[in-house]
């Protein structure tokens, strides 16, 4: 287990645990409560130093308790409103003594963090990936993807001859693992501005510059059509893809809206693009409220890119879903799309996190509007995005407002799609 860091601070032995007290604290007893709702978090970090502090707000409570992820970072002293708090670092997590109260308390952690070799956390490579549960190797956090913050993010010390592209500010409530920075030698090419006011930029190395302006070519369109189609965008008036060096073979994308990361072999990919485009609406503007919900997420975006890009380009719209056939039948029956329960399944570890749920998902969507058709389809995607925007929501709040939106039930379309592990269905309208 590992030992709070804290010089200069008496430390009092509690099993194999230990606690930090410092002169003054508030006579608070840690204790475990990882319920507490995180209502924002406002991250310093700086990239010399490799130090950061965060000052989280969270809900009020009568609970004395407050716990968050913390991986690998290194406590340097817990507080609120300047005043030391007792806390216990757990290695993997923290607890923290607060007071009870009726309204929002923020608590600030001072912290060291590290470098991650794997698409775990901070890489020195210049980016942050810290997707499905890593956020505690960048910073203290709630990884449960139900649970949004808002977030504000300062870089300090980002190398003077690079460009760093982050959101200074998350305004709406979003899951941990959607913040994250970029830092490299980009260029920028402006796609202009949607018809709600969206300015839309790519930033890529010089070398990719062809490729990056072929990948981006439908997305100011596409982001136009879902702020249209869908409803408005959660997450500011400034967005974009940013290429990054995640390695050799790593394709695809990183809904870290508003400037979504495309991994450097994608970046002339236009599907990737949109994809995670998309995830501004399904993912991020509606969390998933389980993990089994992944479907909700990475499932609605595969249809819907194929849908935008159809939309302008009906045949590049054809040639997308001939794609998504050519790998759906590389799919075995087995591989899980929407298993039962509620984070009862490591989505890693139960091979979750698998091109099943992206592409039998999406041929659900797209058996559903070859049945009611696609505005009836489109109308029932904005109806539920309207009412579940900035919250969790599960894939069955997704087959009810169908149901209720367009007077069809998808249930049994669901079944054979989505739960039934005999076989891969062909596409088609559903029953």
């Amino acid at each position: 287990m590992r030992t709070a860091l804290l010089v200069g601070f008496a430390i009092a032995a509690c099993g194999d645990d230990r606690i930090a007290i410092v002169p003054d604290a508030a006579p608070i007893a840690p204790t475990h409560d990882d319920h507490r709702d995180i209502l924002s978090t406002d991250l310093v970090v700086d990239l010399q130093a490799m130090t950061g502090t965060a000052t989280i707000t969270i809900a009020g409570s009568p609970s004395t308790g407050a716990t968050f992820e913390i991986g690998d970072l290194e406590l340097d002293g817990v507080t609120m409103n300047g005043a030391p708090l007792q806390y216990v670092d757990r290695g993997d997590r923290v607890d923290i003594g607060v007071p009870a109260s009726s309204g929002p308390i923020a608590i600030t952690i001072a912290y060291r963090w590290h470098y991650w070799p794997d698409q775990e956390g901070a890489s020195a490579a210049g980016w942050t990936l810290v997707w499905p549960y890593w956020c505690g190797h960048l910073f203290p956090c709630h990884s449960a993807p139900d649970d949004g913050t808002t977030f504000t993010l300062a870089l300090e010390h980002a190398p003077p001859d690079q460009v760093a592209v982050y959101p200074r500010s998350i305004a709406s409530a979003a899951p941990s693992y959607q913040i994250a920075w970029a830092i490299g030698a980009y260029d920028e090419l402006d796609l202009g501005t949607t018809s709600a006011g969206t300015h839309l930029h790519v930033w890529y190395t010089t070398k990719h510059a062809t490729a990056a302006a072929v990948g981006t070519a439908h997305l100011r369109d596409a982001f136009d059509w879902f702020e249209q189609t869908l409803g408005p965008y959660a997450f500011g008036d400034d967005v974009g893809s940013v290429e990054v060096a995640w390695g050799a073979g790593a394709f695809g994308g990183m809904e870290h809206h508003p400037y979504w990361h495309i991994g450097a072999p994608a970046i002339g990919d236009d599907v990737t693009h949109v994809h995670e485009a998309a995830h501004g609406w399904f993912g991020d503007g509606v969390r998933i409220a389980c993990w089994e919900d992944f479907v909700l997420s990475e499932g609605t975006v595969t249809y819907l890119a194929a849908r935008a890009i159809g939309v302008f380009d009906a045949t590049r719209g054809d040639q997308v879903w001939q794609r998504y056939a050519g790998q759906l039948a590389a799919i075995r029956a087995d591989q899980p799309v929407w298993p039962d329960g509620c984070d009862t399944h490591d989505i890693l570890a139960t091979k979750l996190f698998s091109q099943a749920p992206y592409l039998r998902g999406a041929f659900f969507y797209r058996g559903v509007a070859l049945k009611v058709g696609d505005a009836a389809l489109d109308h029932a995607l904005a109806a539920f995005y309207q009412r579940y925007r900035g919250q969790a929501a599960r894939m069955q709040d997704m087959l009810d407002v169908i149901r209720t939106d367009t007077g069809y039930d998808p249930t049994a379309c669901a079944q054979m799609w989505l739960k039934d592990a005999s076989s891969v269905p062909a596409p088609g309208p559903c029953p």
